[in-house]
């Protein structure tokens, strides 16, 4: 085991990061770490994505919205989704003892409904299974991205307020 300090020239967050992924990538994607400097990739993408969903009657808080893109950016569970060398999307992926929860899934619209989502989703289901642990989500009760979930075998387990958790 790799100890921080020093001697090693590694920080807590490379040794954290390399954590995640711990398994092998399938051919159809790759991750990379997110970096502060990846907001600017992020944040669009979720507001493109996620603002449409602003309940009806419900404001979209802009600073809110992207403080909450920061902080995932700034996650050792982010990684940049690319594929064929280019980035095209972003991940955050948590785990606790039992769970493995996909935080955030997004991909450039351009690449959408393509079997990338697909792909990441399955490679996700096979850790999670080898892990002997659940993979859980949450996603909003309108958000097309719900009926992707329903195709790969996800359940709804709890509603509340417009969001739905969802088990593996």
């Amino acid at each position: 085991m790799v100890m921080c300090g020093e001697a090693t020239g590694i920080d807590r967050v490379a040794l954290r990061r390399a954590a995640w992924p711990d398994a092998a990538m399938p051919s159809a994607f790759d991750l990379r770490s997110a970096a502060a400097a990846d907001l600017g990739f992020c944040w669009p993408i979720y507001r493109d994505a996620m603002k449409p969903l602003a309940e009806t009657g419900l404001e979209w808080n802009e600073p809110a919205q992207h403080k909450i893109v920061e902080q995932a950016v700034a996650d050792a569970g982010t990684s940049i989704l690319r594929q064929q060398g280019a980035d095209v999307g972003w991940v955050q992926v948590g785990e606790t003892g039992h769970v493995v929860q996909l935080k955030q899934l997004f991909v450039l619209p351009e690449v959408r409904n393509r079997g990338l989502g697909t792909s990441f989703i399955e490679w996700m289901k096979e850790r999670a299974d080898r892990k002997r642990k659940d993979l859980t989500l949450e996603v909003m009760s309108n958000n097309p991205a719900r009926r992707l979930y329903e195709r790969l075998g996800f359940k709804a387990v709890t509603t509340s307020g417009g969001k739905i958790t969802m088990r593996y």
